[in-house]
């Protein structure tokens, strides 16, 4: 132990003696470390960390599958027989998203809100902050359970608020406890927990109708459950509740099913059984759905910046070994002294280890600052992001990783330092030692560019990605279109005559703002993630249909919908106010739609049939055809889609207002909108303000992440390479001194000493580029999944980022081999 203080205080009093090399060293190396410890960190908090429920790997998921592969919600009735496999699991609670409008706690809000089984929070084993939860006696009870959030913003995190009733959507709900910070289920923005059975009081045709997904089943495996036997138990159910619903239907049937706005209550089916969309029920452990799908990007980001770490270690044992040239006389004093090859060995190892766990230090610094700076850009870029920071696992890995960097950098420097050859050293560095010392640190650098090279095609297929998804055209013009969702409380408007009242009041307000375009309704918005789907039997229209099902994305809209978003009607016409409730019915249709029921005909004139929330029975008769568009997502392709006029639906409770401003700041239109539904009603809460290029930036969220994150790895890497190139070159005219001026003095002209330079460093520069060539050709091929429109082996992006590497590389070079040229050749001989 004496020893080993007297080497960390020789070597702190080393390392203070070369102030410029030390902080040269420890920054390389705690950029490595800082971005190893940012990844980490984040890879700690979503894929590590548990759910912060007891036992959480034994939560899963429980969803109906249906046709090719659609994963949707299962049925009230579903989850009666889903609690009877109790051999499978010990508890199944679910739950279903909805919206209400918050009055009498300041001004009215919209709050998303749960409603949920009475057993959910037993199997997620989780209790309120304050408080009780819910239990079987509340099952038809309005009771109310108060997210953290809430109760600190709108109730002042008064503790009285247990008991007090507060008002949803103009009912009273007695609020019975106020759940933790972390509890945030089923995602981050559910702010009140009501109870199913309330739910179901408002919807009693959910109660009994199979056809009707609207619930998240949540499970608790029993002791000894697998998940695999669980797959199993549940085909079975799967195929005795087909078979029973088939006898009790006569057979297969046609479908209309639907995603209902959430508040609305799920869309009634023609059926009270199972449909041909039921295939079966999919279960998924619940930590896996959080996790979403950021798993491969994050494993990737975190192989990136262990790269990066890589060449910050090839980098500091450059230092190091250019350190030990000057550090010879004294290695060689003291082995003629006695001091033994492993003692030193070991000084020197001391530190290098010294140096990584300042290092280590400046990096967790770093890291802190960098993931602030991140999330504060990106705050939803990654899944659980709020559970990512700097906790006990992550200091560990942080300080685990400085001490073996140390080693990894100062091992070889050190034991060359160490190598026997005392007079040798004393009188002068051999040629052979000198040669060596090249050879290393040449092949040092050939790994570098190697790396480099492989972040840098991985960085420029991201990029170029990104570029190629910016560039789609969704079909409509995104820019300057300002979006408000307003759900209309149910009480209030429990008619369609009020609601239209309602929106033709507000739309004719916003309409004479002089700031305003053009302004529409639509029942959902494209790129928001909220749509309708219609699922019905093509072969009504189209007996030749190959497939027994039509998926089609449903639309409510206003007449002005196509003006303000700009999209083109192609054939036939849009909308107009004559077609209104009690008017024939009419739709427009997309090409695809068109090509898919009616090929190589003209659409116009044709009828269709279709039900659904909100649609009223009767034939529909196309009036217009539109472009494709992109109105899931951009990298989506377009679907099939038809546009019904919203004044001949019969539920227009939640609507997307839309607006175009005439001066190119949507954004300014904010106060217009909030102007005019207070003109409207008063006591109208908007649920949210976003414009369509804020939508396009939150889908492109995650891919401009990752892409940011891999750009900056790749860039850093580059730089780090090309210092290495840069010390490489530099310290090899520093050791070179007396051959260089040698040369000059029999006639070598200042050309000739840049070219012979050049020629070694290029040499080493173009082997590692054929070697991280070859690498990226194979690594690649785990971006495939992140890539759009790009191949993971695209021959620009290789051929380009080969050729960034050894132009920046020929200006590292030429830099120190031209200042070679300035060495006095009769300086150089009396060294000599």
């Amino acid at each position: 132990m004496e020893t080993l203080f007297q080497d960390l205080r020789y070597a702190v009093r080393t390392l203070a003696k070369s102030p410029a090399f030390t902080a040269v060293a420890v920054l390389t190396v705690a950029l490595g470390i800082g971005a190893n410890t940012a990844i980490f960190s984040a890879v700690n908090g979503v894929l590590l960390r548990p759910l912060p429920y007891p036992e959480s790997d034994r939560l899963v998921q429980i969803m109906s599958t249906g046709f090719q592969g659609v994963r949707f919600g299962v049925s009230f009735p579903d989850l009666h027989d889903l609690r009877a496999l109790t051999h499978d699991f010990t508890g199944v609670g679910a739950s279903t998203t909805q919206r209400y409008n918050l009055t009498g706690a300041g001004d009215p809000r919209e709050v998303q809100a749960a409603a949920i089984t009475t057993d959910l929070l037993t199997v997620l084993a989780a209790r309120p902050e304050i408080g009780r939860g819910f239990t079987a006696a509340d099952e038809r009870t309005p009771l109310a359970l108060l997210s953290h959030g809430l109760w600190v913003t709108s109730f002042g995190r008064n503790p009285d608020i247990l008991g007090k009733a507060i008002s949803l959507d103009g009912r009273s709900f007695t609020v019975v406890g106020v759940m933790p910070a972390w509890f945030q289920f089923p995602d981050v923005d559910v702010q009140v927990w009501t109870l199913i059975g309330e739910f179901l009081s408002q919807n009693p045709q959910a109660e009994t109708n199979r056809g009707m997904h609207f619930l998240n089943g949540v499970a608790r495996l029993a002791p000894g459950a697998t998940t695999e036997g669980v797959v199993a138990d549940l085909k079975l159910l799967a195929t005795r509740l087909s078979a029973a619903d088939s006898g009790r239907s006569g057979g297969r049937q046609r479908i209309i099913a639907g995603q209902a706005s959430p508040g609305s209550g799920p869309p009634p089916p023609p059926n009270r059984g199972r449909s041909i969309l039921d295939t079966g029920f999919d279960v998924t452990l619940l930590r896996d759905i959080a996790v979403g799908d950021v798993r491969r990007p994050l494993l990737i980001l975190l192989g990136a910046v262990g790269l990066v770490l890589l060449i910050a270690c090839v980098n500091a044992a450059n230092l190091l070994l250019a350190r030990s040239t000057a550090r010879r006389r004294e290695m060689a004093i003291r082995r003629a002294l006695g001091a033994g090859r492993r003692r030193l060995v070991r000084q020197l190892l001391t530190e290098s280890v010294l140096l990584a766990l300042a290092a280590g230090v400046v990096g967790v610094v770093l890291s802190a600052w960098g993931l602030a700076v991140l999330f504060a850009i990106w705050p939803h870029a990654l899944a659980r992001s709020s559970e990512i920071g700097l906790d006990g696992r992550v200091l560990a890995f942080s300080l685990g990783l400085a001490m073996l960097t140390g080693v990894a950098f100062g091992l070889v420097p050190a034991w060359r330092a160490a190598t026997p050859g005392i007079e040798e050293t004393l009188r002068e560095d051999s040629p052979a030692a000198a040669g060596g010392r090249r050879r290393l640190q040449g092949a040092l650098v050939v790994g570098e560019v190697t790396v480099a090279l492989v972040l840098l095609v991985g960085a420029g297929l991201l990029v170029r990605s990104l570029i190629r998804l910016s560039n789609v055209n969704p079909g409509f013009d995104t820019r300057d279109v300002l979006a408000a969702r307003i759900r209309l409380t149910p009480a209030r408007y429990p008619a369609s005559t009020q609601q239209t009242l309602f929106f033709e009041n507000m739309l004719t307000t916003l309409q004479a703002h002089p700031g305003v375009q053009a302004a529409s309704l639509s029942g959902s918005l494209p790129l928001s993630g909220n749509m309708f789907m219609i699922a019905f039997d093509p072969r009504t229209v189209r007996p030749d249909y190959p497939e027994p099902i039509i998926v089609l994305r449903a639309y409510a809209v206003s007449p002005d919908y196509f003006t303000t978003f700009r999209i083109p009607v192609r054939r036939g016409r849009g909308f107009t106010p004559a077609d209104r409730a009690g008017a024939p019915r009419v739709a427009v249709v997309n090409r695809a739609t068109a090509d898919q029921l009616w090929p190589a005909q003209d659409p116009i004139g044709k009828q269709l049939t279709i039900g659904g929330p909100g649609r009223s029975a009767g034939p529909s008769t196309i009036v217009g055809v539109i472009d494709n568009l992109r109105t899931a997502s951009l990298d989506e392709p377009p679907r099939p889609e038809i546009y019904e006029p919203a004044s001949q639906q019969s539920d227009l409770r939640e609507m997307w207002v839309a607006v175009r401003a005439n001066n190119g700041r949507p954004l300014g239109l904010v106060g217009a909108i909030r102007d005019a539904v207070g003109r409207a009603d008063p006591e109208q809460s908007i649920g949210e303000l976003v414009s369509l290029e804020q939508l396009i930036g939150r889908q492109t969220a995650a891919r401009r992440f990752n892409t940011t994150l891999l750009s900056m790895f790749a860039l850093l890497a580059m730089g780090l390479a090309l210092a290495g190139i840069y010390g490489v070159t530099a310290y090899a005219v520093t050791q070179r001194t007396r051959e260089l001026g040698i040369r000059m003095a029999l006639g070598a002209r200042g050309g000739d000493v840049v070219s012979l330079l050049m020629r070694e460093s290029l040499s080493r520069v173009a082997a590692g580029v054929g070697l991280g060539l070859v690498a990226a050709f194979g690594v690649t091929r785990a971006l495939g999944a992140m890539l759009y429109e790009v191949a993971p082996r695209d021959a620009v992006t290789f051929a380009g980022t080969a050729l960034l590497l050894v132009a920046v590389a020929l200006v590292a070079t030429w830099v120190p081999a031209r200042r070679a040229t300035r060495v006095d050749p009769m300086v150089a001989l009396r060294a000599e």
